[in-house]
């Protein structure tokens, strides 16, 4: 009975400090500290929802009277979830947008904007070969990590490294900064397609001249006026209430990060053409080794540059923090990146490492699963530390790790064994650096 109170007590505590800070976040006491200084992100709507829902669905239709769209009848929640890796621990808000009433437009606009990214990047290119510079800083993954070090390696002259990020993106950017500069993206992106439209087809975009009337399709005036009715129409159901987002992006929307991300492209090419245009070259060959991804930079023998040009570059109701570190390492997305000898070496780096919890990441095998799958987990796993780790010594503790875990749950070493001489099989390239030490690592594991 004792144990039961305390449980239930402590989910009581649990429960009550989440709306406490979700209560926060939307400004609605003022007895509460607000967050931020977010108290104009959110306005309550005294609109009746079910008016709200009906004027969304009479949109849509609208826009698209010929093509069949499915449109849930629901307002996106909002919720928050705890940022562990930080300290102190700090929150996420989401925007659960799985089910409401902008999917259909956001999932238009997610597939039209990665083909628009797409083609900035083919334009980045085209400036790239004639200035020597590229301006498309945004990354998709730490592959494009690992070739911007690979440059700098080959000519051994690296000095520094410094990570920046923005301490609040999604909520702080001011919404006609955003339309601004989002119509000059898609404005440049149709000229340079010499097409009329984009057809948006089930997994994919493409750019046209002659689309289908069964197809959605639009031109760069319809493409403008959903990506403004999306930001205009951001809503949030807290318990009985309905906020408006006045500021920013819907952290939890499809097209969330293809907005951010290319909201802050749209005034890194302006600046770097900016100091193209005034012959600034010295500065520029400073930001050769940048790279974004979403709302992280990481530049390479910047010299601090950044922190001088960040004001010019962004606007000022965005801040951008570099991190606390020497200058000589850093982690970066899941790479803990560091500088010897004029060399950049890297190895895995996981916020998770950081958890003061233990956290369940691999299928357990006590359960009704596939078991050739959840063995092939390994080998996505092996794949990823032999990517981050140029040392064998960083990748076997990194595997060891692995197989602990998984042993806890349940697996079989001799059928993990399998799997790893699969792994060696089909992945040699990528392990030769390690030499062959390391077809004989499953020896360590027992």
């Amino acid at each position: 009975m004792i144990i039961t109170k305390l449980v239930h007590g402590r989910a009581r505590v649990h429960k009550n400090r989440k709306i406490e800070q979700s209560l926060r976040e939307l400004g609605i006491f003022e007895d509460l500290p607000i967050n931020n200084n977010h108290a104009s992100t959110y306005n309550i709507v005294n609109q009746p929802v079910d008016d709200i829902i009906n004027t969304h669905i009479k949109f849509i239709k609208k826009m698209f009277p010929k093509i069949k769209i499915n449109i849930p009848k629901h307002l996106p929640s909002l919720y928050w979830i705890p940022k562990m890796h930080k300290n102190p621990t700090k929150q996420r808000y989401i925007s659960a947008s799985s089910n409401c009433t902008t999917k259909p437009i956001s999932e238009i606009l997610t597939k039209t904007f990665k083909l628009i990214e797409n083609t900035h990047r083919n334009i980045c290119r085209l400036f790239h070969k004639e200035n020597g510079i590229n301006p498309m800083w945004i990354i998709k993954n730490s592959t494009a990590v690992h070739e911007k070090i690979a440059s700098f390696n080959r000519l051994k002259n690296c000095k520094s490294i410094r990570t920046y990020d923005f301490s609040t993106l999604y909520t702080s950017i001011p919404l006609k900064k955003l339309k601004t500069q989002l119509s000059w993206v898609i404005t440049k992106a149709f000229t340079a397609s010499k097409k009329k439209y984009i057809s948006v087809y089930s997994s994919s975009a493409k750019w046209i001249n002659s689309p289908k009337d069964t197809t959605i399709h639009m031109d760069k005036k319809m493409v403008t006026k959903l990506t403004y009715w999306l930001l205009d129409n951001t809503f949030v159901i807290f318990g009985d209430r309905c906020f408006r987002q006045e500021i920013g992006i819907p952290m939890g929307t499809d097209c969330a990060p293809f907005i951010a991300n290319l909201f802050l492209y749209a005034y890194e090419f302006q600046w770097i053409n900016k100091q193209i245009k005034n012959k600034n070259f010295k500065l520029l060959h400073k930001f050769k080794g940048c790279c974004r991804y979403i709302d992280d930079i990481l530049l390479i023998n910047n010299d601090e540059e950044m922190n001088v040009a960040k004001a010019k570059i962004y606007p000022p109701e965005l801040d951008l923090i570099p991190d606390n570190s020497d200058g000589l390492s850093t982690p970066f997305l899941d790479l803990s990146i560091i500088i010897k000898n004029s060399i950049i070496f890297t190895k895995i780096f996981d916020k998770r490492d950081q958890f003061n919890f233990n956290i369940v990441n691999f299928p357990v095998l006590s359960g009704n699963i596939p078991i050739n799958s959840s063995y092939g987990v390994a080998i996505g796993e092996w794949v990823r530390y032999a990517r981050g780790c140029t040392f064998y010594n960083d990748f076997k503790s990194r595997s060891l790790i692995l197989i602990k875990k998984l042993k806890n749950n349940l697996y079989i070493l001799k059928k993990l064994k399998k799997f790893w001489f699969k792994f060696c099989k089909s992945h040699h390239f990528l392990i030769l650096k390690y030499g062959s030490k390391i077809l004989n690592h499953y020896k360590d594991w027992l």
